[in-house]
Formats: structure tokens, sequence, C-alpha cells
């Protein structure tokens, strides 16, 4: 039977294996390699990379979840099968990571993630989780001591993954003011050179960790207040001319995203602003930079996951995560359900046509971690982005 079975399936048309690899997800894809030589050969080579990826809208995107309790950082994937009704059919897998004992998740963006090793503050990675490709970059000329925030982000256009590096002097009083000039002097770095290059210095301070977004080619941050500018504005930088701009808000509104924060939604640059007590006004922009094009899209009230109930061990106050105890927004599935995170403690979908929620329980999910959205890719390091 093993010898009939390897017969039918190395028997299929290649065009039809092709198709129907392409649109299996990531973490299956995986598996698929190891059923025979043949279809390893399809998985693996560039032109199936670059079809397999393409299809990623066809899938929901998976979550990579770093947590850091209770020995050292680790990251899980948990992806949620697609065209399923059930949300809590799922699947968790342990990621083997880089050899560094401390970091922070940069960002997502087109199948790799960015780490930061965060013990000596020093080192930026490049990192498949799908592939354990992963490559080190240089070391940026800005001290990493004062305030620091990075950004990561890929141009389908320039085919150029670059990544940003934002610092200043913080200090301290009613509004947050860095440096005597209030500016960041901002860094970049085009994956595959081998020096950073300065851009000046710019009148703003976004927000990190759990702000930043990449969609229409440019990074999206929420800024900080300063002394002059108290609003929170929400900011872009465009990765094929490097230039900062404002993206602009609704009039109507603009006093009421005291407090938001930023994700993509069925491909649209999205903000959630908080309400009170974990509640939320879902807002979409439509028409990327149209400011009229900002819809009220949906509430979500307040709602209390099972996960929360549970009393906290003792332990898990050294997590770095501990104090993170807010609730996000992560983003939408497949079936139109959102998917959140609350409090760095449990997942939950958001389903706005009924208005119900849905805790999501599956075995090998942490019990205490930071969620980074990601859509998987096989591809690996490529010898034109060696650094």
């Amino acid at each position: 039977m093993k010898n009939n079975a390897t017969t039918t399936i190395e028997s299929l048309p290649r065009e039809i294996v092709v198709d129907i690899l392409s649109r299996i997800p990531t973490p299956s894809l995986l598996s698929v390699k190891l059923v025979c030589r043949s279809w390893r050969n399809i998985a693996e080579h560039p032109l199936f990379v670059d079809l397999h990826f393409s299809r990623k809208t066809e899938n929901n995107p998976c979550l990579i979840l770093h947590c850091d309790h209770s020995l050292k950082n680790q990251l899980h994937a948990l992806f949620l099968y697609p065209h399923n009704r059930n949300t809590e059919v799922g699947l968790v897998k342990k990621i083997q990571v880089p050899v560094m004992p401390e970091f922070d998740i940069v960002g997502s963006c087109n199948g790799w993630l960015c780490l930061f090793e965060s013990l000596y503050k020093m080192k930026l990675f490049m990192f498949n989780p799908f592939t354990n490709s992963c490559m080190e970059f240089p070391i940026s000329t800005l001290p990493t001591e004062m305030w620091t925030v990075f950004g990561f982000g890929f141009h389908p256009i320039t085919n150029e993954y670059k990544v940003l590096k934002f610092s200043s002097i913080q200090r301290t009083g009613r509004f947050r003011s860095y440096g005597s000039s209030s500016r960041s002097e901002v860094q970049i770095l085009t994956v595959g050179n081998l020096s950073w290059r300065s851009l000046g210095k710019i009148p703003y301070y976004p927000i990190q960790p759990a702000s930043q977004v990449f969609t229409n080619g440019r990074l999206h941050w929420v800024n900080w207040p300063s002394r002059y500018k108290p609003g929170r504005e929400l900011i872009s930088f465009d990765l094929a001319d490097e230039t900062f701009r404002e993206v602009l808000r609704p009039d109507s509104v603009t006093r009421e995203w005291g407090n938001y924060t930023l994700m993509v939604i069925r491909g649209c640059l999205s903000a959630a602003i908080n309400k009170h007590y974990g509640s939320f006004d879902v807002w979409i922009m439509m028409d990327y930079g149209v400011k009229e094009s900002w819809i009220k899209q949906f509430s979500i009230g307040v709602y209390l996951p099972k996960g929360l109930e549970q009393d906290i061990d003792r332990s898990f106050r050294v997590s770095k995560f501990y104090k993170r105890s807010f609730t996000r927004i992560l983003c939408g599935l497949k079936n139109g359900e959102i998917l959140m995170e609350y409090r760095s403690r449990a997942l939950v979908c958001y389903d706005p046509r009924n208005e119900t929620f849905k805790d999501i329980i599956i075995p090998g999910i942490p019990n205490w971690f930071e969620s980074v959205v990601h859509v998987g890719n096989l591809d690996g390091v490529d010898t034109n982005f060696s650094v």
C-alpha cells in the first residue's frame, strides 16, 4: 500500500501539485515537505516560494507568541486554520530561536522578524521563524542607552528591507520631551549594506511596543505627545522615498483619539480608540491617504476572558510583559472576526456581526506572552541580503 500511495502522489501532474501546495498554510507546508522528495524539491524552489507567499491572503496570518518565562525568551507560532467556523482549531509550534538570552521583537514584515538583542542592546537580527534563517545586522553608531525605538519594513517596488533607529534623551514631566531641541535622531539601514545612514533629526517620538504597523509601503506609529504638540499624531515613513509624513485623522473626532493603537484590518490602516475599561471604537481608513475615508466600522464592548479569571503565579512577575496590562486588537481573520490579546494572558475572537466574544483555548499557548501578527514565508537567506 505504501508503494502504491507513493506512486499515486508522484504521478500527479506537476502543475496540479504546485497549485495545491501553494495554497497550503506555511506550518502545514513544512510537514508536507517530508512526504516525498519531489514535493520537497518543489517547496524549496525559489519560484514556488514566491508563489506560495503571493497567496498569503487566502489564509489567516499566524501569531508569533513571544514569552520570557520561566528561563529565557522563547517564540511560539500559533496558526488558526482558515475556512473553519471554529476558531479554536489551530496549531501551536515552538520555534527554535538564535542564541540570545533576551530579545525584543522590533516588527514582522514579508515573512521575516526583526529581533533586537535587549541584554546588551547592541545587536539586531533578521530572522525567519519557519526556516530558521538568520542574519546579523551591522551595529549602529547611535547609542542605545538613550530612548530608542526601531522600525522594520519591506518595500515591494524597491525590493528592499530597511531598519530604522530613533534615539533621543528622555526627560520627565507632564509631556514627554526629548533633548534640548525636542527632536529624535534617526538612522536607517538598507539590508545588504554594511553601514547605517543618518536621516538627521525629526520632531517625532514613536510609541513602542505595540504601535508599529506596516501597510501601503509605509511604516506607521502613534507619536508621543510633546510640550508643543499635546495630541498623539499618527505618523508614517515611506520606505521608497524615506520621508516622514503625518497621516491625517478625521476632524470631527480628533479629540477622541487621545489613546489609540494601530493595526491592519482587511489590508487597511486601522485604529482602535480606547474608550474605557477595555472597550474600543474601531476606525478603518478605507482609501489610504484620504482623510475623509476614515469610517467608524464597529465598537467592541467590555469582556473578561476566562484566562484572566485565574490567579497570577507570583513567578510571572519577573516577566517584562507583566507590566503591559492592556488590551490590544491584533488583526482581522478570514471569517470576519477580530483577533484580540488581553493583558498578555489571553486571546479572544470578537465577531462584530453579532457582537459576541469567544475565548481561544489551544494546547501549547504560553501562559504569558506578547503577540506579533506574522505572515509565514519559506524564503531563506539570499546571498543578495548578506551583511
